[in-house]
């Protein structure tokens, strides 16, 4: 078999050749990940599925942990069948939620298994951590929202209940870095997934000094932190050989999903000179006046900034600050997303009532509105936060909130919708009054606009224009990200790859047509 390139071989003309360069974007979720194969030929992305796995906590005395081990396995199974389909890759990177980490210690080796950040430990050491450090001076500080599943909330408990742990411990990976390492060896710290952790100033540069005096939290479990795009070096050896895969390179990008999903949006038309960033590094007319909508079991909301965003205004209302590839910076808002019909439907399939998530948008979307009990329901309160009978917790709500009770499935799923782009539509006026800028259109992006109901509504309730797709957009960044690395796209010419290589839908308020 025919190696794998390294990045200082790959020419102009494999770049126009039949086979282009193929990469893999290991996409891992909450709930589930997918090994993705991408392909980049005539200045085009396209990717395809190459192995999906379930994923989610396992619980051990008591507390939720994710199965790193298994996650491997699955991982290196994706690579090893896109080696024998399609022969030597170019390269891979990993993309995962944030937040979460493992502690690696002398030997390099797993403590223990990472935590999930639904786990409960956190709860009895957050007023501790609070009286240490108030949420307005750790907004301040790092520019990140303060919330229980934050990284320094987990660090300061796990160093609180397990102080042999400032002994033992000698480096923290977030979730993606964790991955990378496994496969390359080499442990750093990826500013994207970092800039979500509440440990690094706002710019997302380097650790926040203050945050770590106030908290007692060592500064040598932190790595070298890097800028999205990194090249780490090639897969183990070891792996090589198991996998027969060659030496292809690991990279370090965009490892925040979202960051990855926000890198795929096609701003501007192709060829548009107001398609990205400047040429100063600011944030170009396009993105100034275009929000995001990242939109799967959490929705993200949000507009690109050239810098952080660090007011009052912008903490009380919520809004977080992470970085982009690039430099630039997302203000957005945590939205419980589509989480609240995963779990109504898991509950109706419990029940014997499975209903897929097509015939949910097609049942609610034949609703006769003005006879139906539809509910206002806010996507985030702490009622809907944890796994349960999502059905019977709406019921609740509506009972506390004094308002009628939906009784049909149809008028259920068509509650939780409609709050959903409601919930939009009141961010995105809040990020107009933050920034002072008007958004003219909504990019959604991710598995959650094949719910064209939900794309429709939400530009109803916005009225405003959203442009839907790709449906695909953690991968697609990912992979973009990783041909800036490989020397295959100008980072100014991301947009513009990412616009060629997406087909996208345009929805209108109360009108619908394909872009």
């Amino acid at each position: 078999m025919t190696e794998a390139k390294t990045v200082e071989e790959i020419t102009d003309a494999e770049l126009t050749a039949n086979q282009g360069i193929r990469l893999l974007a290991i996409d891992l979720g909450a709930s589930s990940g997918r090994v993705m194969l991408g392909s980049y030929r005539d200045g085009k992305v396209t990717v395809e599925e190459i192995h999906r796995f379930p994923n989610g906590p396992v619980e051990v005395n008591g507390h939720l942990h994710w199965d790193v081990q298994r996650l491997l396995q699955e991982i290196k199974h994706g690579i090893a069948a896109a080696v024998a389909s399609y022969g030597p890759l170019h390269s891979l990177s990993v993309d995962t939620w944030g937040v979460d980490y493992g502690l690696l210690d002398e030997q390099g080796g797993l403590l223990y298994a990472p935590h999930h950040y639904r786990d409960q430990r956190m709860a009895d050491i957050a007023l501790a951590l609070e009286a240490a450090l108030p949420p307005a001076e750790q907004f301040k500080l790092t520019g990140n929202q303060p919330s229980p599943i934050n990284t320094v909330y987990q660090l300061f408990a796990d160093l609180k209940a397990k102080q042999e742990l400032r002994a033992t411990a000698r480096q923290l990976l977030l979730m993606p870095d964790l991955f990378n390492y496994m496969l390359s060896g080499v442990a750093v710290a990826e500013q994207t997934i970092w800039s979500t952790s509440g440990l690094l100033n706002p710019q997302s540069t380097a650790p926040s000094a203050e945050v770590l005096r106030r908290l007692e939290l060592p500064v040598t479990l932190i790595p070298r932190l890097v800028p999205a795009g990194t090249v780490l070096g090639e897969l183990r050896p070891a792996l090589q050989e198991e996998l027969c895969s060659g030496p292809l390179q690991i990279i370090a990008g965009a490892s925040h999903d979202t960051a990855s999903a926000v890198a795929s949006i096609p701003y501007g038309e192709p060829g548009s000179s107001s398609s990205g960033p400047d040429q100063t590094g600011g944030v170009g007319p396009a993105l100034r006046e275009a929000a995001f909508i990242s939109c799967g079991t959490w929705s993200l909301v949000g507009l690109e900034t050239a810098e952080p965003v660090l007011s009052d205004a912008a903490r009380a209302s919520g809004f977080t600050n992470e970085s982009c590839f690039g430099g630039t910076n997302r203000l957005l808002k945590n939205i419980t997303g589509l989480w609240l019909l995963q779990e109504t439907q898991r509950s109706w399939a419990e029940a014997g009532e499975p209903l897929s998530h097509q015939e949910a948008a097609e049942l609610a979307g034949q609703l006769d509105r003005p006879s139906a009990c539809i509910a206002e329901l806010d996507p985030n309160d702490p009622l809907f936060s944890t796994p349960g009978d999502m059905p019977l917790r709406i019921e609740s709500y509506c009972i506390r909130t004094g308002q009628p009770v939906p009784q049909t499935r149809a008028e259920i799923i068509r509650s939780i919708l409609e709050s959903l782009a409601r919930s939009y539509a009141d961010t995105i006026r809040e990020l107009e009054v933050l920034t002072g800028c008007p958004v003219r259109c909504i990019h959604m992006v991710g598995g959650g606009i094949q719910n064209k109901l939900l794309c429709q509504l939400t530009a109803d309730a916005t009225g405003k224009d959203v442009i839907a797709g790709p449906v695909e957009a953690s991968a697609i960044g990912n992979i973009l990200v990783q041909l800036t690395a490989l020397g295959a796209v100008d980072p100014a010419e991301v947009r513009r790859v990412a616009a060629r290589s997406c087909s996208t839908l345009r929805y209108q308020p109360s009108l619908t047509h394909q872009s």
